[in-house]
Parts: structure tokens; C-alpha cells; sequence
């Protein structure tokens, strides 16, 4: 049983059997422990170590500062518990894999098994890029993670994509999607994943949403490489327009100026044009804004019926928007949308005046459910 959960995918974090953070106090005890937590199982020599983590330190000196660095970590590691984590043979390094419980590990074991089974949980363990943010000044460690963060990315892309073509083929269409989506989220830049979202709103009816699948894939490539989309994609819009033009009827166009409206304050844009594209198709007029600010200007010219919100916004995070609302005596009937771990965003949303709350992913047909119940 481990008495370690040692998580790499995303920030650096350590924690006990029962959940709780522990801290390693040195940023090279960290850097130490994410090296060995890779591959729990493998040794790695003093000298190969001393190397990595003081790669600009004459070798001597590297090799003092390693055990002056491995002294502490004993003690900081006999403090969580009695076990021996750590493993020193000779003059060998490692961890007691037996002991510790490494996401990465576990992530790529599940991706190697490649069953829909293993797959659903390995692309929910992803919850960012490997050590995002973590950086040691030392040249040889920082180029070993960002080949490790590329590798572990493109790692997690295909697993989404074998997902998804798996769920696709099983007409398993939302979660699909669902899927799709958090691919996108991890690297918006994939024109293909953009053609198999587009594919998956067509077979499941949403013509409009599959149009605007095609303009936010447009607007990222236009934006980040300067590129149009590719033949295939523009073919495919193309194929997509005309099916529409096929379906559209007169009364759908006369009942455009009766729609309730939707504000959603959302700062990823991506997350923003689908949340819009979900919204506009399910016959709802659409206010959109990237931050508090916009928001809050946007409220004041338009009229709006509800508003999605997200919390952690630029500026202005969402709880702000809302008490300011409140402080003008404005009401709009707010669904908070957060990805924020914990429950004091949650627990303060409701006290603010929030009706609803969805964590972050959302589920397409929910967001759905529950705008319909506040819009009743």
C-alpha cells in the first residue's frame, strides 16, 4: 500500500496516503524526487544525479551538495513516515516503488493498456503538463523535463484521440465530444481533432455547433500561426453549410428575436466560442466577454437573462463581478463555471447570490440541463 501519492502531471506536489500536502522543503529534494518518481523502480547513480541537479557546480562540489541535499531529504521523508522511501544501495539511487504512487507511472501504464477501461481514467489523471512551471536553473534537469513535458504531452494527446475514436465508433457521441473538447483544451492548434469535433456535431444533429467548431479553429490558427485552415477542414465546413441550408426552415429564422439572452464571461478562448457555438445551437442568444471587466460594461448596455461566469478571470475574478452586480442592485441569475480545486470557491459563490455551480469539465447536455432549470 503506498503511504506517497507523488503528482508530477501538472504542479509539484506531494501528498499523503490520505490526501494531504506535504512539503519537501528544498526546491532540489523536489527536483530529486520527480526524477526518481518517473520510473519508480529504476537506480540512478550519485554521480549521474549530482550531474543533473548541479550540472554548473564542479564535480566535487556537486557531489557535496548532493549529500548535503540527500541528509535532508532522509529526514524530511522519515518525518511522513517511518518506511524507507528512499533507496541507497552503494551507490545507487531510488524509490521504494511499493511506497509511492507516481501519476505519471500510473498514466502511462493505463495509456500502454489502451482499453477504453484504461484510457477514460488515464486521459482524466492528465491534469496538465508534466512539472508545468518547474524550473531549476540547471541546464541539464530543465532540458530533461521539457523533453519529458513534450513526450508526456503528445503521450496524452493520443490517448484522447484513440478515446475518442473509440467512443465515436460505439456511438457513445457526447462523450465523445466531451472528450474532444478536453484534447483541444491541452493543445488547441490540432486541425484534425478540430474535423473529428466538427464530424461528432454533425452525426449528433448540431449543425450550428459543428460551423462554429470550424471558426474557432479558424481563429486559432489565424492567430497563433498566421495559417488558414487546411483543404480538408474547408471542405468539410463546406459539406456542413449545405446540410444546413438543407434543414433551415423559415420558422426557425422568425423565432431569432425571441430568445433569451446568455452572458458568458469565460477567459480561454476556446472554451468561450464552445460554450458559445453549445449555447447558440440550443436557441439561445449569446453575449460574450474574456474578462470581469467586459462583463461588468456589458451588463450595463444589454439586457441578460443569465450569465455563465467563470472564476478565475483576469483582473476581475468572478466572485468580484457578481458582489459588484450586487453593490449596483443589478440582478442576473449567475451560474458560476470553475475548474478551481476546493470548496471555498463553491461554498463562497452561493453566499454571494450564485444559483448553480458546475465544475470544470462540463458535460455538454448539463451545462444544458441546468441553464434551461434557471431560465424556467
Amino acid at each position: 500500500m503506498p503511504v506517497l501519492n507523488l503528482e508530477l502531471l501538472g504542479d509539484f506536489r506531494l501528498r499523503s496516503e490520505g490526501g494531504s500536502l506535504l512539503a519537501i522543503s528544498a526546491k532540489k529534494s523536489q527536483a530529486m524526487l520527480a526524477y526518481l518518481g518517473v520510473k519508480p523502480a529504476q537506480m540512478v547513480s550519485r554521480d549521474k544525479m549530482a550531474a543533473l541537479l548541479w550540472s554548473s557546480t564542479a564535480p566535487e562540489q556537486a557531489r557535496q551538495s548532493l549529500r548535503q541535499t540527500l541528509s535532508t531529504l532522509r529526514k524530511e521523508l522519515a518525518n511522513i513516515s517511518p518506511k524507507k522511501i528512499l533507496i541507497e544501495e552503494g551507490d545507487f539511487l531510488s524509490l521504494d516503488a511499493s511506497l509511492v504512487r507516481v501519476d505519471v507511472a500510473e498514466f502511462e501504464s493505463l495509456v500502454a493498456a489502451g482499453t477504453p477501461e484504461a484510457l477514460d481514467p488515464a486521459t482524466r489523471l492528465y491534469g496538465g503538463d508534466f512539472l508545468d512551471g518547474f524550473q531549476l536553473d540547471e541546464e541539464k534537469f530543465d532540458q530533461w523535463v521539457i523533453a519529458e513535458r513534450d513526450r508526456l504531452h503528445r503521450l496524452a494527446l493520443r490517448a484522447h484521440a484513440q478515446l475518442t475514436d473509440i467512443l465515436a465508433r460505439s456511438d457513445s457521441l457526447d462523450g465523445a465530444i466531451a472528450v474532444a473538447q478536453q484534447s483541444l483544451r491541452l493543445d488547441p492548434l490540432q486541425e484534425p481533432m478540430h474535423r473529428t469535433l466538427m464530424r461528432l456535431y454533425v452525426r449528433s444533429g448540431d449543425l450550428a455547433y459543428a460551423l462554429q467548431q470550424y471558426d474557432a479553429c479558424t481563429k486559432v490558427l489565424r492567430r497563433e500561426l498566421n495559417v488558414e485552415p487546411d483543404a480538408e477542414t474547408k471542405a468539410l465546413q463546406q459539406e456542413v453549410m449545405q446540410l444546413r441550408k438543407r434543414r433551415t426552415s423559415p420558422e426557425e429564422d422568425a423565432l431569432q428575436d425571441k430568445r433569451k439572452s446568455v452572458l458568458v464571461v469565460e477567459d480561454n478562448v476556446l472554451n468561450r466560442e464552445l460554450t458559445n457555438a453549445l449555447l447558440k445551437t440550443a436557441g439561445y442568444n449569446v453575449l460574450l466577454a474574456k474578462d470581469g471587466a467586459e462583463a461588468l460594461m456589458l451588463i450595463g448596455r444589454e439586457s441578460v437573462d443569465l450569465m455563465l461566469l467563470d472564476i478565475d478571470l483576469p483582473f476581475i475574478d468572478g466572485h468580484k463581478v457578481l458582489e459588484a452586480l450586487n453593490e449596483k442592485g443589478i440582478e442576473v441569475p449567475t451560474i458560476f463555471i470553475s475548474g478551481l480545486p476546493g470548496d471555498e470557491v463553491e461554498v463562497k459563490a452561493f453566499q454571494i447570490g450564485a444559483v448553480d455551480f458546475i465544475r470544470k469539465p462540463v458535460k455538454n447536455s448539463v451545462l444544458l440541463a441546468r441553464v434551461a432549470k434557471v431560465m424556467k
